[in-house]
């Protein structure tokens, strides 16, 4: 059995045992039991509690040999002392997929946590079994509605993302941050490791993006020929936490994790073609990029905006996140020249206020003609837009123009950061949810933070670049 064989197991199993499953339902209960028959999963569930006959009405095991029919996934969740029992159990009921939900073992400050640790990796050895954990809310996949988180899982969402993490963090969600499509929360990662994972997510139809929140990582090696050979198919984004020594040390204790040095890490990332974000922020503003976006194919920049001082702004980040703002073609300049006032100076950043307050055409034929001369504009790999989310007020509405335009040049990518007042009452949140269902638009709380998406577009679209030759 290879490894995306070995990982279906986890991610996709037919029948689950859920061993040590309380006999406590109900609210702040953290039954997982509870859980999985709450989100609907078709497969078999079998209960082993040796002190309950049934729980929500499922007939319940006192051990996992009593169970009549195959068995594809054990979750354990009991006393860290008993595990490594139970786990010789499902060895002989040929269980090849175990999750210790359980702490207390390499995470733990004490000898006898991290002995056990290596008690259980030496069990396995030889087997077919492979182990999720410890210290884990285990994997979560919505395509089959199934979860094995002990905590009641938001709405999950059928998401084309993949997380790999070493936190249950992402097994919930924040306000601007839902990213939980199929999850592995490996834990101490005693057995299955990122690498194990990542061939998994490189297989499957569902994913398109991959994410990483790496504590640390213990086959550095096979990690880099894994991580450089999936990012060539899709990318991998990757939040690496334990940079300060204060923090190392804390990774350490929270999953027993070998913590490398930073520099080295963010060297292996380019060199595989791994896309490092640094916070929430950046984790929602990628993964809505390279969901909506296609690929830049290089890093110039037309930027519109309806304020030269905010355009100046735009232009300074530019230059953070090394991209270039050019100077237009010739008939991108004659274009916007035509439908402005004779004394603009026609530059990139473009200013289109003068173009409608002063020369008083129409806004959304300026907003049209504007952004389709930059898109035509061979020069430019993307557009940027300031534009105020009150121009959904023009007839046709802007979103309208910009999708259509889209529509149009499919090949590159629109990044728009509207800001919002000049009393009309629309939000940028409203005009994201009108462009979201489109897709090749793509709707940011900045235009700092559009700027470093399309940055790391860029960045990805190299590195693919690179690898084809």
């Amino acid at each position: 059995m290879n490894v995306v064989e070995q990982m279906r197991l986890f991610l996709e199993p037919k029948s689950v045992a859920l061993v040590g499953v309380s006999s406590r339902t109900g609210e702040q209960a953290f039954n997982l039991m509870e859980t999985i028959l709450g989100l609907g999963y078709p497969g078999d569930i079998y209960p082993v509690n040796p002190r309950s006959t049934e729980i929500l009405g499922k007939k319940t095991h006192s051990r996992i040999g009593e169970i009549d029919g195959e068995v594809d996934l054990a979750v354990i969740s009991t006393p860290r002392s008993e595990v490594p029992g139970i786990i010789e159990e499902c060895i002989g009921k040929g269980i090849r997929a175990i999750i210790i939900v359980g702490q207390g073992f390499a995470d733990a400050r004490d000898e006898v946590g991290k002995q056990l640790q290596e008690k259980i990796t030496d069990i396995i050895k030889g087997t077919d079994t492979r182990i999720i954990g410890p210290n884990t809310m285990g994997v979560a996949n919505p395509f089959i509605d199934f979860s094995t988180s002990f905590g009641k899982q938001p709405e999950m969402k059928r998401l084309p993302i993949g997380i790999i993490c070493q936190t249950g963090m992402f097994f919930g969600s924040f306000p601007d941050l839902n990213i939980l499509g199929k999850g592995i929360d490996l834990g101490n990662a005693c057995d299955v490791d990122f690498a194990d994972c990542l061939e998994y997510f490189e297989e499957d139809q569902d994913t398109e993006i991959i994410f990483l929140h790496i504590e640390g990582i213990k086959n550095g090696r096979r990690f880099m020929e894994v991580a450089k050979r999936v990012a060539g198919k899709k990318p991998i984004l990757a939040l690496k936490t334990g940079t300060s020594p204060r923090s190392a040390k804390v990774a350490q204790s929270h999953t027993g994790s070998i913590i490398g040095r930073d520099e080295i890490l963010e060297t292996a990332f380019k060199q595989c073609g791994i896309i490092r974000v640094g916070d929430f922020d950046e984790i929602a503003d990628l993964i809505k990029a390279f969901s909506y976006l296609p690929l830049m194919k290089g890093r110039s920049v037309g930027i519109v905006s309806l304020s030269g001082g905010i355009g100046l702004m735009a232009l300074d980040a530019c230059e953070e996140y090394q991209l270039a703002a050019p100077e237009f073609s010739r008939e991108t300049r004659e274009r916007i020249i035509n439908i402005s006032p004779d004394w603009l100076a026609v530059n990139n950043p473009v200013d289109i206020w003068p173009a409608m307050g002063i020369s008083k055409r129409p806004f959304g034929e300026v907003l049209r003609s504007t952004i389709e001369s930059l898109m035509a504009d061979k020069r430019i790999h993307a557009v940027l837009l300031i534009v105020g989310a009150w121009f959904e007020f023009i007839s046709p509405p802007f979103s309208e123009i910009v999708m259509e335009i889209a529509d149009k040049f499919k090949y590159k990518p629109i990044a728009w950061a509207p800001y919002e007042g000049w009393l009309y009452h629309i939000t940028a949140r409203e005009i994201e949810d009108r462009v979201r269902q489109h897709g090749r638009v793509a709707v940011f709380s900045s235009p700092r933070r559009a700027l470093m998406a399309l940055s790391r577009m860029a960045d990805y679209s190299e590195f693919i670049r690179s690898e084809s030759r």
